[in-house]
C-alpha cells in the first residue's frame, strides 16, 4: 500500500529538482549572453532564444515530475524521476562543456572521447583548479544531491503535482511566445536545449544500396588533372597549430591583434588571405592535411574512424616515400588518445613521437599530457641537429598549448589572448631558430591551424566574411620557394598533399576539389569544402564568392537555398567521400 502522506523531507525533492533545472537553464542563458555576447558584440542575441528553447525542455520535465508525484504506480513514478535526474545531470554537463570548449554536450562526442579519461581530465582540470573551483565543486555537489534525492524520493502531495503542472503550462506559453523572437545570425544549435541537439541527425541516416551506387557512378565522371611537378630536394616542415585562427590576426582582417610577430613573419615571406580548414576538430584538420581527404562523417554513423583514412600513395607519407624522403611526425600530446599514434604509423610515418619522448620527462605536463609548445620546438631542433639520415624529410609538428580552454602555459591561467600571444612568440622563435641553422637555404616552413577556434563568431567577422568565417585560418610559407608574396585565391588544408607532391616532383592527380599552392602560379581548387561543427549535418562548398550548403540526410540529402553549378556532381562527390570514409568500422 502507498501511504497517503510522505514525510516532508521526501516530498520536497520534486520541487527542488524543478528549481534546479530552472536555475541551470538560467545559468546557461546568462553564460551565453555574457560570454558569447561579449565575444560577438551582440548583446541581447543569446539570452531570450536560449531561455525559449530551454522552456520546452522544462515544460516536459515538469510534466514528468507532476506525473511522478501523482502516479499510484511506484515503478513508473521511479522511472519518471530517474529520467528527470538524468536530464538535470545532462543540463549541468552541457553547461560545463560550454565553459570548457564552447561546445555542446553531444552524446556521440561523449561516446567517442570517453575511452581516455586521463586526456579528458587534463583538459577539464584547468577549470576545476581555477578561481572558480569552489563554485564548480559546490554546483556539482548540489546537482548530485538533488538528483540522488529525487531518484530515492517517494510519492508527493497532490498540491505539488498542481504546482508542477502550472509551471509546465507557464513554460509552454513562454516557449510559444519566444518562438516569435528572431534568432538573428546566431545558430540555433548553439542556443538549443540539450535534448534538441541530441535528436536523431540526418548524417546518421544510411544510404540505400541503389542510391549509394548511383552516387559512386556519377562521381567517376569528375575530371582529373595530373601533374608531376618539379623535383626540388627541399626539406619541408609543417606546423599545425592548435586553434590558430584568422580572427586573431590583424593582417588577415581579424578583430583581434594577438599575432603581431606572425603577422610580421607573413609580410616578410608568403601568406594566404583566404585559407580554410576542412573540419572543426584537430583530428579533422590532420586528416585533411595529411591525407588530402575531407573529414566527412560516413552515412549511418555519428562519427568517423581514423582507420577509415588509411595509407596510400597520395598521403603525405606516401608522397614523401615516393620522392625518397623521410616522413616524421612530432607532438607533445599522448599518442594513445583516439589511437592517434597507431594511425600515424599505419599511414607510414617513419618517425612518430609524442609525450613519451625522454626529452619531456621532467617537464610540466598540461592538457592531453602535453608539455608546452616551446618544448615541442626544442625537441624538434634537437632531432634536426642530431639527424644523420642522408634523405631529405617532410616533418609534421602538431602543437597543443592553445587547446581550449586556452590556459597560458606561462601563467597557468585561462587567458585566450595571453595564450595566443604565447603561441605567436613560440612560432616566431621557432622560425628564427631554423634561420640560424641555415634551414631556409634549402627548406620550407609552413605554419597553419588545425581548425578555426571553438569560440563564437563575432558580429564583425560575420559581417565581413559571412559563412566562411567558420573556417578561416592562417597559412604562412617561409623559405626556399618561388611563389607570390600574397596569395589571395582560396585554398584549403586538403590541398597540402598535392602541393607537397608538386614541389617534390611526384605524380599527383587531382579533382576540382584540390589545388596546388607551392608554385609561382598557385592553382586553387574550384571548390573548397568545409564540414561544419555548429550543424554537423551540413557541408559547405565555397566557389567564387559564394557559399552553397549541402544537408546530409540519407537518400534525401539535398542543397539548401541556391545550389552551386553542377550541383548533382558535387553532391555525388560529397556522398562518395562519405561512403569511402565508412570502409573501416569505428573502434
Amino acid at each position: 500500500m502507498i501511504p497517503r502522506h510522505e514525510p516532508k523531507s521526501r516530498r520536497s525533492w520534486a520541487l527542488a529538482a524543478a528549481l534546479t533545472a530552472l536555475c541551470l537553464s538560467i545559468l546557461r542563458a546568462f553564460y551565453l549572453e555574457t560570454v558569447a555576447g561579449d565575444y560577438t558584440s551582440c548583446h541581447g542575441c543569446f539570452l531570450v532564444p536560449a531561455l525559449g528553447h530551454d522552456a520546452w525542455l522544462l515544460c516536459a520535465l515538469y510534466a514528468v515530475l507532476a506525473f511522478a508525484v501523482w502516479s499510484p504506480w511506484r515503478w513508473l513514478a521511479a522511472i519518471g524521476r530517474t529520467l528527470v535526474a538524468l536530464a538535470i545531470a545532462a543540463q549541468a554537463a552541457d553547461l560545463v562543456l560550454l565553459r570548457l570548449f564552447n561546445q555542446r554536450l553531444y552524446i556521440a562526442d561523449l561516446l567517442r572521447f570517453s575511452g581516455d579519461a586521463t586526456a579528458e581530465w587534463s583538459v577539464a582540470r584547468a577549470q576545476f583548479f581555477s578561481a572558480n573551483a569552489i563554485g564548480y565543486a559546490a554546483g556539482a555537489a548540489f546537482v548530485l544531491i538533488v538528483s540522488t534525492g529525487l531518484v530515492a524520493a517517494g510519492r508527493g502531495a497532490p498540491k505539488q503535482a498542481r504546482i508542477l503542472l502550472t509551471m509546465a503550462a507557464a513554460c509552454a506559453m513562454f516557449a510559444l511566445a519566444m518562438s516569435w523572437v528572431p534568432l538573428r545570425y546566431v545558430h540555433e544549435e548553439y542556443v538549443g536545449n540539450v535534448i534538441e541537439v541530441n535528436l536523431p541527425q540526418g548524417r546518421a541516416r544510411a544510404f540505400s544500396p541503389a542510391y549509394a551506387q548511383a552516387q559512386l557512378r556519377r562521381n567517376k565522371s569528375l575530371p582529373l588533372t595530373c601533374d608531376a611537378g618539379t623535383r626540388s630536394g627541399r626539406n619541408i616542415i609543417i606546423v599545425i597549430t592548435e586553434s590558430l585562427s584568422a580572427y586573431q590576426s590583424k593582417l588577415l582582417g581579424g578583430p583581434r591583434d594577438w599575432l603581431p610577430r606572425l603577422d610580421a613573419l607573413a609580410r616578410a615571406n608568403h601568406y594566404f588571405t583566404r585559407f580554410y580548414a576542412n573540419g572543426f576538430t584537430t583530428d579533422g584538420g590532420e586528416i585533411a592535411l595529411v591525407t588530402g581527404r575531407p573529414p566527412l562523417i560516413p552515412p549511418g554513423r555519428d562519427w568517423y574512424s581514423l582507420d577509415a583514412f588509411g595509407p596510400g600513395a597520395d598521403t603525405l607519407p606516401g608522397i614523401a616515400h615516393r620522392a625518397g624522403y623521410e616522413a616524421a611526425h612530432f607532438t607533445t600530446e599522448s599518442l594513445a588518445f583516439l589511437g592517434t599514434g597507431a594511425w600515424l604509423r599505419k599511414l607510414g610515418f617513419d618517425h612518430v613521437e609524442g609525450n613519451e619522448s625522454p626529452y619531456y620527462a621532467n617537464l610540466p605536463k598540461g592538457q592531453f599530457g602535453a608539455a608546452e609548445d616551446a618544448a615541442l620546438f626544442g625537441r624538434f631542433e634537437q632531432w634536426l641537429d642530431q639527424r644523420r639520415d642522408p634523405r631529405p624529410f617532410v616533418a609534421v609538428l602538431l602543437t597543443v598549448s592553445s587547446h581550449p580552454p586556452f590556459v597560458n602555459p606561462r601563467t597557468g591561467k585561462i587567458d585566450p589572448e595571453g595564450t595566443f600571444r604565447y603561441v605567436d612568440n613560440q612560432l616566431a622563435d621557432f622560425h628564427d631558430a631554423l634561420a640560424r641553422r641555415g634551414f631556409f637555404d634549402n627548406g620550407i616552413l609552413l605554419i597553419t591551424g588545425d581548425h578555426r577556434s571553438m569560440t563564437p563568431i563575432s558580429r564583425e567577422e560575420y559581417a565581413k566574411f559571412g559563412e566562411r568565417a567558420f573556417s578561416r585560418i592562417p597559412l604562412i610559407v617561409a623559405g626556399a620557394v618561388d611563389m607570390p608574396k600574397v596569395v589571395d585565391a582560396p585554398f584549403q588544408q586538403s590541398d597540402f598533399p598535392a602541393s607537397v607532391a608538386h614541389i617534390l616532383g611526384v605524380d599527383y592527380c587531382r579533382t576540382p576539389f584540390k589545388g596546388i599552392f607551392l608554385d609561382p602560379q598557385p592553382a586553387p581548387a574550384r571548390y573548397v569544402v568545409q564540414a561544419r561543427g555548429d550543424n554537423r549535418n551540413r557541408v559547405d562548398i565555397y566557389y567564387g564568392d559564394r557559399v552553397a550548403s549541402f544537408m546530409e540526410d540519407g537518400d534525401a540529402s539535398a542543397w539548401i537555398d541556391a545550389p552551386p553549378p553542377d550541383a548533382p556532381s558535387i553532391a555525388a562527390w560529397i556522398n562518395s567521400q562519405r561512403l569511402r570514409n565508412a570502409v573501416a568500422k569505428p573502434q
